[in-house]
């Protein structure tokens, strides 16, 4: 198995062609056929609820896999507080089995079209889509077999009764009641009818083009007995209090199915693939090289589009462990606040995809909460200005931060709230927003650091007394990310108060601590996390590498950037959580090698499941978002109003880059490089604002060309050329003694994927063969409490990661079909016993002590000959000395 596309060679690199459109400003591109050999496809049966395929339509979305049938958890980004509860599950099954009697299988996730699509043989054919702008999804069966008896369709709930408070949820009683409708409009179940916030949902469902009888099954449970044909649609939708007029799921429900049912499959259908195409028109992104290593890395960039954008376009932002993607029931984690730390990794590579929608749904959270954080800034500090929680809730509260030794003093969000609003005017050119939003929340802000820095009198200088320097170093002087904080707002709150006319007054005041603030932290070498000496580490981030990004302060070509090189290099936890941004911070720092490995590095640890998840519990979408950022920052930089193409690309000459992606001001910037060589900068100016671009070429000579009338604007052998725009025009800079024009023009193309990929010298993967692959990571079983992940071990275990226990009865359990299994550890001198069950039934004790060297993959016990079928294999800590899992091998 090579990595990237399996079974499709790579394109050869092409430095003859071209693929910029000088009519549209972007590159010419067939995104149907590009974005299919994206597709994530199973080609046997999934079973497992934590590898299901993902659909959504933005606002409700669902986990597919089967079991008896089609059964899919569905949640709906509004449904509840940071959607903490599941809406419910939803199966469909037929009599006989949809999945009997056939001989090929193949399932479908669709990035182009956003649909789920299984096919078994040719005659049953299951599609998964939703309707745009609502909470609605559908299942269209097509089922041309004879003699199918029964069709059901069953919604139902886990047993509330299990509730537990992680939403932030004043009653927990209003979740634990459950009602329940079937009539002639369909089916459906209800749960946080009286919630005082007016959250809670329905999740109901109708058929269109088949008859169907309704039925309440139990408390929990409503089904659909549906009259079999060979072509009908199944509506279902999480309607959510919230968006509801009078917040009435009940009706909503109702409405929304028969709207959708009116509508019909085929008008709803064509109207989602339109919204999901013109989605991928927006931007595009080429990131490739001969190992097919990079390839890998680009399918998981649009899987990660697709997933965020799938649950990106509610009232609220999706949360950043429960998003509308889970197959974990009403169970969750962290869930009672939005991080803003973990909810900026989802969202802030949007802009550069040219998706300010999904921004804006995150800024709203807090611009939405002005009064509510401004009012409690005046309880907590007698302060008149904001300050934003670190841990949000909802509704602006601050419990999360508060109730929090790690969070309590931490100050610098507001400032990352604030900048993120008005990166958003920056993309976007929308002076009513900077007016209206962005710029008063960013006057309250700077408000706060105004009133809270300290004055040393004797030295004129502006401090930090005490604070957090994030979650790590608690109650520190000079907490570097305060010092950045400052430094990146009140240049832009002077700039956008002078822009607007507004609050003259301030802007001295401003300028007076920005030139009198005390330096950051640091030595000869480094910067530091705040003013030695170092405090109590208490979490693994590395603050000091936050002045690169987000706060955008240093970088390619700044004074500082050795040092900052240096930081970056010395910081204490690489890639340490699945919110590490460390790639991207390389990528700012122009480290393209070290950028490509930190992607690669971060799905090693952290991609466990061929749908692109995790096992992961400190979070589920952020190394996707990570993953986004970090790929955009390596193409295309603009956070320091120059446009920097292919900035941070790895010296591999097989590497190939391609892209259309938004820089700041409004420019749709476009490029390509193929065998070491950039071949021209096209810029598509939204707005009319005048662009800087750094000359890719170094000194060589260019010029800006026009191209609706092929006038030269400028020639220069400058390393930066500035020129005018005009809206809705298109420049290209190119080299004189090479321009555009002798290159062929192309377009981009693909070729749809029909199997399973992998990522070298790791167990990431991503879809299915038709025969399981044998080897099973650690990362995939399941765990009790007390086990233990390492990662990048440098032993030579499979993917360079174990689980390890020291506790006494500590288990580990998978199951899998197959005819045997051999469980592989390493053996060392700190060693201990466990003891192995297959099927509840006890094997052995396995000694993995040994004397001498240590010893990894080792096969310690194995089992063949098993019956054809489901089996168990259960893995027991016996001692306090070291037990271990590195990997299972399952034979067919």
């Amino acid at each position: 198995m090579v990595s990237g596309l399996s079974g499709v060679s790579p394109a050869a690199a092409s430095p003859t062609d071209a693929a910029f459109n000088s009519s549209t400003g972007m590159l010419n591109v067939n995104h149907a056929s590009y974005l299919s050999k994206h597709d994530i496809v199973y080609n046997r049966p999934n079973t497992d609820p934590k590898y299901g395929l993902t659909v959504g339509n933005g606002r409700t979305g669902a986990m597919a896999w089967q079991n008896n049938g089609l059964s899919m958890q569905v949640s709906g980004v509004d449904t509840s507080q940071q959607t903490a509860f599941g809406a419910g599950l939803v199966n469909l099954s037929t009599t006989p089995a949809l999945e009997s009697g056939y001989s090929t299988f193949q399932q479908r996730l669709n990035l182009y079209d956003g649909t789920l699509t299984t096919k078994y043989d040719n005659n049953r054919t299951i599609t998964v889509m939703g309707q745009p702008n609502s909470e609605v999804m559908g299942i269209h069966v097509e089922d041309s077999r004879s003699g199918v008896s029964a069709i059901t369709l069953d919604l139902s709930l886990w047993d509330v009764a299990n509730l537990g408070n992680n939403g932030d949820v004043p009653n927990m009683d209003t979740w634990r009641t459950v009602s329940t409708y079937a009539d002639s409009t369909g089916a459906g179940i209800s749960r946080g009818q009286a919630d005082p916030q007016n959250f809670g949902y329905t999740l109901g469902a109708t058929v269109e083009g088949a008859s169907y009888t309704a039925r309440v099954v139990d408390g929990r449970k409503v089904r659909l007995s549906i009259t079999p044909d060979s072509s009908y649609t199944i509506w279902f939708t999480a309607s959510s209090r919230l968006n509801a007029p009078s917040h009435n799921s009940v009706a909503e429900a109702k409405r929304a199915l028969a709207a959708a049912q009116s509508a019909g499959y085929t008008n709803t259908y064509n109207s989602y693939l339109n919204w999901w195409h013109a989605f991928w028109q927006k931007s595009f992104v080429q990131y490739s090289n001969g190992s097919r290593e990079a390839d890998y890395l680009e399918n998981v960039y649009y899987l990660s589009t697709y997933m965020i954008a799938a649950s990106g376009y509610g009232n609220y932002p999706a949360h950043f462990i429960n998003g509308v993607f889970r197959s974990t029931g009403d169970a969750t984690k962290w869930s009672n606040s939005y991080w803003y730390w973990n909810q900026r990794d989802i969202y802030n590579s949007f802009l550069a995809s040219n998706h300010a929608d999904l921004m804006a749904g995150f800024n709203k959270l807090y611009s939405r909460n002005f009064d509510a954080l401004k009012a409690y800034t005046r309880t907590r500090y007698n302060v008149d200005g904001i300050w934003v929680p670190e841990t949000m809730g909802w509704d602006g509260n601050a419990r999360g931060t508060v109730n929090s030794d790690y969070t309590n003093n931490i100050w610098s969000t507001g400032t990352e709230a604030a900048y993120n609003m008005y990166l958003q005017y920056t993309y976007t050119n929308d002076t009513n927003y900077l007016r209206n939003t962005a710029y008063p929340f960013m006057r309250e802000v700077a408000k706060f650091y105004q009133a809270k820095l300290s004055f040393n009198s004797s030295t004129g200088k502006y401090y930090v007394a005490s604070s957090h320097s994030h979650e790590t170093y608690w109650n520190v002087p000079n907490a570097i990310t305060d010092l950045a904080a400052v430094r990146t707002l009140f240049p832009l709150a002077i700039k956008a108060s002078t822009q607007l006319g507004l609050d003259a007054g301030m802007r001295p005041q401003w300028q007076q601590i920005l030139d009198n603030l005390i330096a950051y932290p640091s030595d000869s070498n480094v910067y530091l996390p705040h003013t030695p000496p170092i405090s109590q580490t208490r979490n693994n981030e590395n603050v000091a590498a936050e002045i690169i990004w987000p706060y955008d302060l240093t970088g390619i070509g700044y004074p500082d950037q050795q040092k900052a090189i240096n930081t970056w290099n010395a910081r204490p936890f690489p890639y340490g959580n699945v919110w590490a941004n460390d790639a991207i911070q390389a990528a700012r720092l122009g480290l393209g090698n070290q950028t490509f490995q930190g992607l690669k590095t971060m799905l090693q640890k952290y991609q466990n499941y061929p749908n692109g998840m995790t096992s992961n519990t400190n979070g589920v979408f952020e190394y996707l978002g990570v993953h986004l950022a970090a790929t955009n920052e390596s193409l295309l930089q603009s956070y320091n109003d120059k446009i920097r193409v292919f900035p941070a690309v790895p010296t591999d000459s097989t590497f190939v880059g391609k892209f259309s992606l938004l820089a700041k001001g409004g420019f749709m910037v476009s490029s390509e490089r193929e065998a070491g060589e950039i071949k021209y900068v096209g810029v598509r100016s939204q707005y009319g604002n005048a662009a800087r671009v750094v000359n890719p070429w170094g000194t060589q000579e260019v010029r800006v060309r026009r191209t609706s009338d092929n006038a030269i604007l400028t020639t220069s052998t400058a390393g930066e050329i500035t020129f005018n725009t005009a809206a809705n025009q298109v420049y290209v800079v190119e080299r004189t003694a090479k321009p555009l024009s002798n290159y062929t023009s192309t377009q981009l193309t693909g070729t749809a994927n029909q199997g399973m990929k992998s990522l070298a010298g790791t167990s990431s993967t991503l879809g299915s063969n038709g025969t399981a692959d044998p080897m099973v990571n650690n990362t995939a079983l399941t765990y009790d409490s007390n086990w233990y992940l390492t990662t990048g071990r440098g032993y030579g275990d499979y993917n360079d990661d174990t689980h390890h226990s020291n506790t006494v009865n500590a288990a580990a359990s998978y199951t899998f079909s197959g005819t045997g299994v051999q469980y592989l550890s390493e053996r060392n001198g700190d060693m201990g016993t466990v003891d192995v069950y297959l099927d509840n039934v006890f094997q052995a004790t396995v000694n993995l002590r040994v004397d001498g060297a240590r010893q990894a993959q080792q096969v310690v016990w194995q089992k063949q000959g098993l019956g054809s079928g489901s089996h168990t294999i259960r893995i027991v800590n016996r001692s306090t000395a070291v037990g271990m899992v590195d990997a299972l091998r399952i034979t067919p």
